[in-house]
């Protein structure tokens, strides 16, 4: 008898679950759970909340909108795993650094700042390695699907020059004197005169980053008022204005803005018609991971050759013996020149860490597994090779979303994919009010 009570009691929890947490979709032998689409539904409100846009009006449709959105991911990521696309712990917590340096703060501060806005930390986390993944398929498939040829980018180089003045960056610094929403009239003369002071200041040669820390409420202030190199697309037009006319080492004229006064420092400046980059030579032994080699396997075998190579053996010899990358093991393992971006991220990121004519330990790509050497560096003017590369992207981006949008088409007509429910849940329709999706103010001036 008791075991019995315990079989149902087990039953009835387990049924309970299952009703609570759904399928809603069928996708192949995947599906879309009720609680996952909850997860999602919520992550998106609270963007919506934290944005200050309102919602749309019609939320079932909105709804729908998602939940196709979430198939359409689904079938992407599904895709990358059938290919070998990975993401690391690693890789996502890189993005979130290289977001948290744009802003000016902190990995530690990036996630509290995160979870201070009601987000949901792992999910956010989630919703970034579903990106990383879709844009590596996404990028595969236009590699195989988008050809360009040389007259196009000729042809591009030749009438859409506006295009490579889109590209010129600036390095910039930052310092702003806030005001409140309602300022008094002597509240902006105080804000006046006090980043009028800290101008002041720079021209009698203090430090920019000096006074950003002491003065400054930007909430990059503590890194010196550093907000990184900035495209000219990405510099809003009332600030642009006045950078252009400020050259390198110089600091801006005040700017009055509504949330205060902001001054710029431009530390450099990279213009299209004269771009050096440093280049890097490097070889590479590769051990491909199949049905027979594990990950064990590579990375204990490139350990081996690693400690055969510092014991005296040559580097070449062995890459044309063991290495898989077939083409380069004919030169002894050796790549072309290459600017950095060339490799993917987690290639670029041994060769930006390590040292001249030092081996590193084994590592994992998409193509396998690998020991690396930097052999040289050298900075060279690639203003010719960025202009092509920059048109052949532009002509790429300019078809991209057609082709993606008729590959997600193909992939719907191989997959089995079924509704479970006649309309999308409607769970969260009364909950929140567009009354409470309040405007956040957002410290990044370049960010609003």
């Amino acid at each position: 008898m008791k075991y019995t009570i315990l079989f149902i009691i087990l039953f009835c929890t387990n049924s309970f679950a299952k009703i609570l947490d759904q399928a809603i979709v069928i996708i192949e032998n995947d599906v879309i759970t009720q609680s996952e689409f909850e997860e999602k539904l919520n992550f998106l409100l609270n963007q919506y909340r934290i944005s200050g846009n309102k919602l749309p009006q019609d939320r079932s449709a909105f709804q729908k909108q998602i939940l196709d959105r979430m198939v359409n991911t689904r079938l992407q990521l599904n895709h990358g795993k059938k290919i070998g696309v990975e993401v690391e712990e690693w890789m996502i917590d890189k993005a979130m650094e290289d977001m948290a340096k744009r802003s000016g703060i902190t990995l530690t501060e990036f996630r509290e700042e995160i979870i201070s806005k009601g987000v949901n930390y792992n999910s956010y986390r989630n919703v970034l390695r579903e990106d990383l993944i879709t844009r590596e398929v996404k990028r595969r498939v236009l590699s195989q699907k988008v050809k360009v040829s040389k007259k196009e980018i000729e042809e591009f180089i030749k009438h859409q020059s506006h295009v490579f003045k889109e590209n010129n960056q600036y390095k910039l610094s930052n310092i702003l004197i806030s005001i409140s929403e309602s300022p008094s009239e002597d509240e902006k003369s105080r804000s006046k005169k006090k980043i009028e002071m800290i101008q002041k200041r720079f021209l009698n040669g203090e430090k920019f980053s000096t006074l950003a820390r002491n003065y400054s409420d930007s909430g990059n202030a503590s890194s010196g008022g550093d907000l990184g190199w900035r495209r000219i697309s990405e510099v809003p037009r009332m600030f642009l204005e006045e950078l252009e006319v400020v050259n390198k080492g110089e600091i801006s004229n005040v700017i009055d803005t509504s949330n205060g006064y902001y001054l710029f420092y431009l530390e450099d400046k990279k213009e299209m018609d004269n771009v050096e980059i440093e280049e890097r030579k490097v070889r590479h032994i590769l051990i491909k991971k199949n049905a027979i080699t594990t990950d064990d396997d590579a990375s204990s075998k490139l350990l081996e050759l690693k400690k055969r190579i510092l014991g005296g053996e040559s580097f070449s010899d062995l890459a044309r013996t063991y290495s898989e990358d077939t083409l380069s093991a004919a030169s002894g393992g050796e790549l072309d020149w290459s600017a950095p971006g060339s490799f993917v991220p987690e290639f670029e990121d041994k060769i930006d860490t390590l040292n001249i004519n030092t081996i590193s330990d084994p590592f994992a790509t998409q193509y396998g597994w690998h020991i690396l050497e930097v052999l040289e560096k050298r900075n060279q003017n690639n203003t010719e090779i960025v202009k092509r590369n920059l048109a052949r992207r532009y002509i790429t981006a300019s078809r991209s979303e057609e082709i993606i949008d008729a590959w997600i088409i193909e992939l719907k007509e191989k997959n089995y994919i079924k509704y479970l429910s006649e309309s999308t849940p409607k769970i969260y329709r009364n909950k929140i009010k567009d009354s409470d999706l309040e405007m956040q103010k957002i410290w990044d001036p370049f960010s609003e």
